[in-house]
């Protein structure tokens, strides 16, 4: 026959370790949000004349200039680039370069200006895309 005190102990340590492990799971702070609340204006480009692949500024000369098939203005280039060149959509805001998660959101905008509101994620150095408009 089992001692009524050691199962009252054991009820009651079960009981204490049921409320710790609450306390634990409930009290534990959220981790914070890496993402941050974001509106830019800048242009929407390929990763490949956005980082100087083939440019020394950040632009669509090198390719135009040269009458690269597919290239003849910063839209086309940009799809150029994307498309045919494997790059990627960027937006570009004076000398600093952001990934987008919606590439097709952004495949819409090529080569035009933007305004752009969503959250940055500052350690892949990528915005998640909320609203995206041309900037007039």
């Amino acid at each position: 026959m089992k001692d009524p005190i050691h199962c009252k102990a054991r009820a009651a340590m079960a009981l204490v370790m049921m409320v710790l492990l609450s306390s634990y799971t409930f009290g534990k702070e959220k981790p914070k949000d890496k993402d941050n609340a974001i509106s830019v204006r800048g242009a929407i480009m390929d990763s490949q004349c956005a980082f100087n692949v083939h440019s020394d500024a950040h632009s669509h000369d090198w390719m135009t200039k040269r009458g690269i098939q597919g290239a003849t203005d910063e839209e086309s280039c940009t799809h150029h680039c994307v498309k045919d060149m494997g790059g990627s959509y960027v937006l570009v805001v004076k000398k600093d370069v952001y990934k987008l998660d919606d590439q097709i959101k952004a495949e819409q905008f090529a080569g035009k200006k933007v305004k752009v509101n969503g959250s940055l994620d500052s350690t892949r150095n990528t915005i998640h895309i909320l609203e995206m408009e041309e900037d007039k």
